[in-house]
Order: C-alpha cells, then structure tokens, then sequence
C-alpha cells in the first residue's frame, strides 16, 4: 500500500489477515545539499500495540533505507525507544535539530533527533542544514 509515491519514498505496512495494524514510512531528506531518508511517521493499532510491531516496522524501515544505499535515517523521536533500535543521538555526528525551538514555541528537544548510520565516513562529510521533505512542511 503506498501512502505517497514520490522518488525515494518507501511506505511498508504490518498485516494481520489483510488488515493493516502498522505503518512506516521513509521519506527523502537532506543534509545540506546530500540525501539521507527519514522515517515517520510510524503508527500501529492500538489494539496491536506491545507486540513488537513497531520494532519490527523499524527494522524493516532500516533494511529498506539500507538496501536502497541511503548513508543513513534521521528521525525525531524519543531516545528511549529509538536508542535500542539502532539509533543514536545526531549531535554525536554534528548534527543539529531542525525543529529545536518552532515559531509557535514548541520545542523538540535536542535528543529527539536522532540518526542510524550506515555509511560513517558518508555521514561524516555531511555539512549543512538539515530539511525533511515538504510534505512535512
């Protein structure tokens, strides 16, 4: 099932006979004028949730990011359940939240942003600002 169809964009869901209880999707990214994809949003049912159907999205969000070459996802999310699914804090490769303080004062606070790394020295040479997709603009 395909939430947006747009070139690097990859929607996956998690089914239980023909129902859909997940999504994830990735979406194109950029640091500066380099891609890296980025995931979210990610849901599942509430009725589903607890059993490890959101881990499994994510791994299977990683594998598909992998396998399409990308250096690495960013995303905005908490560290305590995104840390033990392979990602870590973005500042500890010198990136900087996007959304760090917004117009209408919200905040994502700093740890919130957050990258798996595929390809370090890639990652490494990323300089610039970070811009998600306009979709989510």
């Amino acid at each position: 099932m395909a939430v947006r169809d747009d070139r690097g964009s990859v929607a996956l869901v998690a089914e239980d006979d023909g129902e859909v209880v997940g999504h994830v999707q990735l979406s194109t990214a950029w640091v500066g004028d380099d891609e890296v994809l980025a995931l979210g949003p990610i849901g599942v049912a509430p009725a589903w949730q607890r059993r490890g159907i959101g881990t499994a999205l994510v791994a299977a969000a990683l594998e598909a990011a992998r396998d399409a070459g990308a250096c690495a996802v960013i995303l905005l999310g908490d560290p305590g359940y995104y840390g033990s699914r392979g990602f870590e804090p973005a500042t500890s490769h010198g990136l900087r939240n996007p959304f760090g303080a917004m117009e209408d004062g919200f905040e994502f606070p700093e740890e919130d942003f957050q990258i798996a790394v595929f390809d370090p020295a890639r990652v490494q040479a990323l300089t610039g600002g970070v811009r998600w997709h306009p979709a989510f603009g």
